[in-house]
């Protein structure tokens, strides 16, 4: 049976990005089952749903967005009700529906770095450009200058496996958008091209990495872990000792 929309995301196989970087992060923490998605979570899925044009079906199959008691029984909970605002602007920005107008969650499969690799793209406008929706707290500092969620949260990483994909399946290199709205109130939007000079730094890392993540996935490795993220604190029976000078120096 082939990849669909599904089936997914089903334990399987194929490696993904979320995947890659959920062992990146901590090998032992990336075997680990998924959890439940955080409210923050499902409001970028619900405007994920919106644009693809199957909010009915999210909405039936996550009805903890409604509230059930009060004055607001029937009603979507309040983050959702921002969820709903970032959809009607989305909506009314003609550059932002513009990048969102690509072929919907259009699913790849390839090889990357000799393990079977699948992805599930937002926007693909063939040809064109690789664009990712990305619903965000924010995308600027106190000061109102833009940072980098980009590389802190791995998305050249993801953007650099779409498009490697992309290459491999229709033979062509497309430029990747990071399509960011926020939350905020006013929403705030950017959309932000990622060089190719970055992308090809992260596919690289990926490639030198990937086979071990494959190897633990499947079982035929042995995970370390990373000593600091919540599956190493609950598994450690002795308090760490450690050095600031490892702190200082970003090795801990």
């Amino acid at each position: 049976m082939g990849i669909t929309n599904a089936n997914y995301f089903e334990d399987d196989e194929y490696m993904s990005v979320s995947a890659y970087k959920k062992f990146k992060r901590c090998e032992l923490g990336g075997l680990t089952p998924w959890g439940k998605p955080s409210d923050a979570m499902l409001i970028g899925s619900y405007v994920d749903a919106y644009v693809e044009g199957t909010l009915d079906q999210f909405k039936d199959e996550h009805p903890e967005i409604v509230s059930t008691r009060g004055t607001t029984k029937g009603e979507l909970k309040a983050d959702f009700k921002k969820a709903d605002e970032i959809c009607k602007y989305i909506d009314n920005d003609e550059v932002f529906s513009q990048f969102m107008s690509g072929e919907k969650q259009t699913i790849l499969t390839g090889n990357i770095g000799g393990v079977p690799f699948k992805c599930k793209m937002d926007s693909y406008c063939k040809g064109i450009a690789i664009n990712d929706l990305k619903v965000m707290r924010t995308v600027t500092d106190s000061r109102g200058n833009y940072i980098d969620f980009i590389t802190s949260w791995g998305y050249d990483t993801q953007l650099a496996c779409y498009q490697e994909l992309v290459r491999q399946n229709f033979g062509t290199q497309e430029p990747c958008y990071i399509c960011a709205v926020t939350k905020e109130n006013p929403i705030n939007s950017v959309i932000i091209e990622v060089p190719q000079v970055y992308l090809d730094i992260a596919l690289y890392d990926v490639e030198c990495n990937i086979e071990r993540y494959y190897g633990i996935k499947m079982g035929t490795v042995e995970a370390e872990g990373c000593g600091t993220c919540k599956t190493c604190i609950e598994a450690r029976t002795e308090t760490p000792i450690i050095s600031l000078q490892d702190i200082i120096e970003g090795g801990l």
